[in-house]
């Protein structure tokens, strides 16, 4: 049996966790040793480690400090890789560098990366490699250029970029990538997601798996519930509070990881709070419109049940998760920074009482419950046997 090391870099959502999570448990009941090496040495509880070791991984200094933030518009993957530390040499040297001391200290049979670019980069003609992900952090490897994906100029020169993280694989014997979509290059890839919110689509030749749980079996009831997603540090003073309230309509919230304080200012608005995270049974039972920041995961749920939905995005895939569910008429987005309560509150109204817009949402799920997609987690372990 193979031992295999579970590596997560970037993204902040409870979904990488989650996949990691089941993937691991998914290799142990099929014989294999399973280590993880993880963004957030907090994002899996010992319960879901199962008894296997936690490891930090290396982090981008990137995710720590401001300058992540630094630049134009984020319009493409190439723009996040160059925040994020490939546009600077030391930090690649340096992530590479630490990835080959755990690796050496782990001793994997096999690398496996939930969103982890410089985890496959340090692995790159070393160990058997997979990758798992979004369709958003799945970028087809055999692209010439990671293009942009909403309008507006990328920040990074994609030449010099490549030339870069050239130089750094030649110091420790790689052979060069031919362009940088080939940071996300595996032996075995894998992207999960639905066809609506796919970026790449035109791009992909791989089928995508399912974004949902086996048995996710959640239907769209008669509720009349907002139910409300919101993600970890949420502002106490955020304009989204004030504009939930201003809508007039029954409101739930689930805000992940709350202080005491923001759960009592929700409380305050008159919303029910739900500390912990709820079963998606029950929130098409009681819900008749979602909201959320646009992860993946409970996008691709929302979607499953029949739910329409309103995005309040704050980063470039959440910006493609909501413009999508505009585009196919499921729902309505705006931008975290620029939303003013009064109109966001009357839109939400408006939207909940749209029934036409109910009827879509209701007609897509059944159309995403009726397509043919793999298990993502019974690919992985295929893959696994497969490299062994």
């Amino acid at each position: 049996m193979a031992h295999v090391l579970l590596g997560w870099e970037l993204g902040a959502n409870r979904g990488h966790a989650l996949r990691l999570y089941l993937m691991g448990k998914a290799l142990r009941e099929a014989g294999h040793q399973v280590t993880f090496a993880i963004q957030r040495i907090d994002g899996l509880s010992e319960a879901e480690a199962g008894g296997s070791p936690v490891w930090q991984a290396p982090l981008t200094p990137r995710l720590l400090i401001s300058g992540a933030m630094v630049g134009g518009v984020t319009v493409g993957m190439a723009d996040i890789l160059g925040r994020l530390g490939f546009d600077d040499r030391a930090i690649v040297a340096t992530m590479i560098n630490g990835w080959h001391h755990m690796l050496a200290a782990i001793r994997p049979d096999i690398v496996l990366g939930e969103y982890a670019p410089f985890l496959m980069l340090a692995s790159r003609g070393r160990l058997p490699t997979m990758s798992i992900g979004t369709a958003f952090s799945q970028p087809p490897a055999t692209m010439p250029q990671l293009p942009s994906l909403i309008d507006g100029p990328g920040a990074i020169d994609q030449t010099a970029l490549l030339g870069l993280i050239n130089c750094e694989l030649a110091r420790v014997g790689t052979a060069p990538m031919q362009s940088v979509a080939q940071v996300f290059e595996a032996d075995v890839m894998i992207a999960d997601s639905f066809a609506e919110l796919d970026p790449y689509a035109a791009h992909r030749a791989i089928k995508l798996a399912s974004p949902l749980p086996s048995g996710f079996d959640a239907r769209a009831g008669a509720g009349e519930e907002v139910f409300v997603y919101a993600p970890e540090r949420m502002a106490l003073d955020s304009a989204l509070w004030r504009g939930l309230a201003a809508s007039g309509l029954p409101i739930r919230v689930h805000p992940y990881r709350a202080h005491p304080a923001l759960v009592e200012a929700l409380v305050g608005y008159g919303f029910a709070v739900e500390p912990n995270p709820i079963p998606w049974t029950k929130i098409a039972e009681r819900s008749r419109i979602v909201v959320s920041h646009g992860g993946h995961g409970f996008i691709c749920s929302a979607l499953a049940a029949g739910l329409p939905q309103v995005v309040f995005h704050f980063d470039l895939e959440k910006i493609l998760h909501g413009l999508a569910i505009a585009r196919h008429g499921l729902g309505g987005h705006v931008a975290l920074a620029n939303l003013n309560p009064e109109r966001f509150g009357a839109d939400l109204a408006a939207l909940y009482r749209d029934e036409a817009l109910t009827e879509r949402a209701r007609a897509k799920a059944v159309e995403v419950g009726s397509r043919d997609q793999s298990d993502p987690i019974a690919e992985v372990v295929a893959g696994v046997q497969f490299l062994s």
